[in-house]
């Protein structure tokens, strides 16, 4: 990409380290995942405790988002990414010399809380080191960091569980981590200045039209990308009788889908409208979720999952870059806010996505659930763009002052 060569020192050390604790989070995230049925012949837990394990992540990161994103806009970047570094080494630790599931829950907690102290200000630290004609590239670099942790997680840690047992894969993280800490603490320098003028009326902001369409976008998005993990595996084993590694072949191939378009959106986010990038994308998740339930061979159903994937990474891309030029446009650098909030919507797609799920295929096939979710993305989609074409076009939408830090 052109803008690569025309990056500073400052810009390139920044990207690296954010593109690498973005990936160690994700990649911690997905590494319990081929360990779990390990925990659950040796300590015996309920569904219910079992839902509760993986749900204390999302929990835990909505309750201290709002908290640690602001903090970051007043103390630093540097200060706060060594903070969240730092739980995701406990974390780490934590989950290695577990030996009941309340020390599980516990480690995953404090991983969801080290989580709602890295993303928001990672990406915060990339909107201050980069222009706005750039952050929609570099803001897709970042998506593709997250989707490659999440992408390598579970081989990586069902891997080193194979050759040594449980506790290997979370010490292998636990120093990955600590190796990242020492890094950003010797080489990651900020040139940005705090003041007591990055503040941000939160109210305000949520009620800024644009941003509404962004956190109704996002949700959409993660709901239904959410709302897939707990309802597809066994759709997909009963319809076309794959096995577990097929199944995971299938979401690693929408993951990567998701991986490869961040950055090409966050591109095109600079050089087109990117609300109506945004529209595009989620329309066309709605479109391709039905091609997900009417796959009849393997093949159909790996491209399904990667043009589901794709239009989520689509959508989502430029929702970042958006953001940090909202709050440019506000005159404040209050960007750890912003992206909190982002953070935020991610997490109430997380936890409203699998309980949506499950509600729905209680009463209906996971067939018509899918097919009932994407008919509700497509309305709910034309919906937010309409309102949003409305409002801007009304004599009230100037909301500079909405936003007055």
């Amino acid at each position: 990409m052109m803008f690569f060569p025309k990056m500073t020192k400052s810009q390139r050390i920044g990207l690296l380290f954010v593109v690498l604790i973005l990936f160690i989070d994700m990649l911690l995230y997905s590494l319990l995942i081929p360990i779990v049925p390990y925990f659950t012949e040796t300590l015996k837990p309920s569904s219910t405790m079992m839902g509760i394990l993986f749900s204390s992540y999302a929990v835990a990161m909505l309750i201290a988002t709002p908290f640690f994103g602001p903090i970051s806009d007043r103390i630093g970047r540097r200060i706060m990414l060594l903070i969240g570094l730092v739980g995701l080494a406990i974390s780490t630790i934590l989950f290695a010399v577990s030996d009941s599931l309340a020390l599980l829950i516990t480690a995953r907690f404090v991983q969801g809380l080290a989580a709602a102290a890295t993303w928001p200000t990672a990406l915060a630290l990339l909107a201050d080191l980069f222009p706005p004609k750039m952050r929609g590239a570099i803001m897709g670099i970042a998506l593709t960091a997250i989707s490659t942790g999440t992408l390598l997680g579970a081989p990586i840690g069902g891997w080193l569980f194979e050759m040594s047992g449980h506790r290997t894969p979370f010490l292998a993280a636990a120093a990955f981590t600590l190796i990242n800490i020492i890094l950003v603490y010797a080489f990651l320098r900020e040139e940005t200045t705090r003041s007591e003028s990055e503040k941000l009326q939160v109210g305000g902001f949520l009620r800024h039209p644009q941003v509404a369409f962004i956190a109704g976008i996002v949700l959409l998005a993660e709901i239904s990308l959410c709302l897939l993990e707990p309802t597809l595996p066994v759709f997909m084993t009963d319809k076309l009788s794959i096995t577990p590694a097929a199944i995971g072949l299938l979401f690693a191939v929408m993951t990567l889908a998701y991986g490869l378009i961040a950055p090409v959106a966050g591109a095109l986010s600079s050089r087109f409208n990117p609300f109506t990038l945004m529209f595009v994308g989620i329309l066309s998740l709605a479109v391709f979720m039905p091609f997900l339930v009417w796959a009849g061979t393997l093949w159909q159903a790996a491209l399904a999952m990667a043009l589901v994937g794709a239009s989520v990474g689509f959508t989502l891309s430029p929702t970042l870059a958006t953001l940090g030029e909202i709050i440019d446009r506000g005159g404040s650098g209050a960007y750890g806010t912003a992206y909190s909030l982002f953070n935020m919507f991610h997490g109430v797609g997380m936890v409203a996505g699998p309980l949506a799920g499950g509600i729905l295929t209680d009463v209906l096939p996971v067939s018509s659930a899918i097919i009932a979710v994407a008919a509700s993305i497509f309305s709910f989609g034309i919906l937010l763009y309409v309102m949003l074409r409305a409002k801007q076009s009304s004599p009230s939408a100037s909301t500079h002052k909405e936003m007055k830090m």
